[in-house]
């Protein structure tokens, strides 16, 4: 009987030590998600993200320089080069490139020092590339209509130049 006993003893034992260590991988595992989720929906899914609330005493939010107005991005052609500038979230209109490669050159946001997400996409709107450094290298473009879609905090002001190579 005493057997009986001592080895429901032991299976109760081990039973409380497979419970503590569930119970401490899935607080763990929690954690883990918890510090992972993102703040922002990615670029492209809508939505936008919101800087968080300025602590009082300190330095105002830098706005955007007045040459940057609120609304959709704005492109001008210069010769062959695509100037495209804009204030926070936007699509630009579309701008003509001739057939090749070409340098895009972005611009980092004024207010935060920090690239902007550019997805650039060709007139029939497949995405060609997701942009997040300073210079990108677009090869063998076939040429006609392109636009970019950016995704920047509300007083981020930017400007991207894309030029034949």
């Amino acid at each position: 009987m005493s057997e009986v006993v001592s080895a429901s003893v032991s299976s109760e034992r081990r039973r409380r030590r497979h419970l503590r260590a569930f119970v401490a991988v899935v607080a763990l595992g929690s954690a883990v998600l918890a510090a992972c989720e993102p703040t922002a929906p990615p670029p492209g899914i809508g939505g936008s993200a919101t800087a968080p609330p300025a602590a009082s005493g300190s330095a105002t939010v830098q706005t955007a320089p007045p040459s940057v107005a609120a609304g959709p991005p704005t492109v001008t052609m210069e010769g062959d080069t695509a100037v495209i500038v804009g204030l926070g979230n936007g699509k630009s209109p579309t701008f003509t490139l001739p057939a090749g490669d070409a340098t895009m050159t972005i611009t980092p946001c004024e207010s935060n020092d920090v690239i902007p997400f550019v997805s650039f996409f060709d007139g029939d709107d497949n995405r060609l590339g997701l942009i997040v450094e300073a210079t990108y290298q677009a090869r063998d473009l076939e040429g006609g209509e392109y636009y970019v879609d950016v995704a920047a905090n509300p007083d981020c002001a930017w400007q991207i130049e894309v030029a034949p190579a």
